[in-house]
């Protein structure tokens, strides 16, 4: 009788752990739905404080950030080999990401999105959300919503729903794009705009956007970037053009050096007398 007894726990404890395996694997964030290239031809994270710079080099697709009709002229996250970087700033300071054409006469019209991804590094998001799939026909991240807030539809993959987490993206910060605008029938209902624009909801992460586009290249600044981990997706926004190789870099402004400090002090303070004996 008590060996029954015994198997009859036993039995229902295996019983019970496996319902919360079950429940745990529900809850669980999926990741890998994309995966990171590498910087300065080196595998693996890079860290990066002020005064330093990062660099990648890559064939980049006509159309796989936007312009693309058979997707809607929405993005492709995968097109291109998967042209998506990650990088862990160390310090605020302010920071300039540059997208351009290798070859300085190449028709290429580039674009980007930034995103913060906080005190974790992005975990590559999850694949196919069953409550996500845009008017092209297509799920998460084969196509995907590269210019709007995180929360909004074709950004739930990289985020979440605000029902269900998916992944640990943070926020999204700015995108530009140098090709045609399309400000009606994408694939996620976004607006895809021409130029540069400030997409962030706050300050957390920065105090301020800018940038500039030319003709095969695109430039984002951020001041005052904060500490932390950063995503770019980056690829063509012309459909009419053709690959390129393209060249990505990251670069942060230098600390002043004391010196500089003490000239600006002494600036001031010559500043202030002469304002003093204007007054006398």
């Amino acid at each position: 009788m008590q060996s029954s007894k015994v198997f009859q726990r036993s039995a229902i404890a295996t019983a019970l752990t496996a319902m919360v395996a079950v429940f745990a694997a529900a809850d669980a964030v999926a990741a890998g739905a994309v995966t990171f290239q590498s910087w300065n031809g080196v595998v693996g994270d890079a860290s990066i404080g002020a005064g330093d710079t990062l660099t990648a080099f890559k064939d980049l697709p006509k159309s796989n950030y936007s312009d693309n009709p058979s997707l809607n002229f929405s993005a492709w996250a995968h097109a291109g080999g998967s042209p998506w970087w990650t990088f862990q700033l160390t310090e605020a300071v302010d920071t300039t990401i540059r997208l351009e054409a290798t070859t300085s006469s190449a028709a290429y019209k580039p674009a980007m999105t930034v995103w913060a991804s906080g005190n974790t590094k992005f975990d590559g998001g999850e694949s196919a959300v069953t409550t996500e799939v845009a008017n092209n026909g297509w799920d998460t991240p084969h196509s995907f919503n590269a210019v709007g807030e995180l929360g909004s539809f074709g950004t739930y993959w990289m985020s979440g729903d605000g029902v269900t987490t998916y992944s640990n993206m943070k926020q999204t910060l700015a995108y530009g794009v140098t090709g045609p605008s399309h400000d009606s029938g994408t694939g996620w209902g976004e607006s895809i705009l021409q130029g540069v624009h400030d997409v962030s909801v706050d300050n957390t992460y920065e105090s301020g956007v800018a940038g500039s586009t030319g003709s095969n290249w695109l430039e984002i600044s951020f001041t005052n970037l904060q500490p932390g981990w950063y995503v770019i997706f980056a690829g063509g926004s012309d459909h009419s053009l053709s690959t390129q190789n393209m060249t990505l870099s990251v670069n942060t402004a230098p600390v002043p050096e004391p010196e500089t400090w003490a000239m600006l002090a002494a600036g001031l303070v010559g500043m202030a007398f002469m304002r003093r004996k204007q007054r006398a």
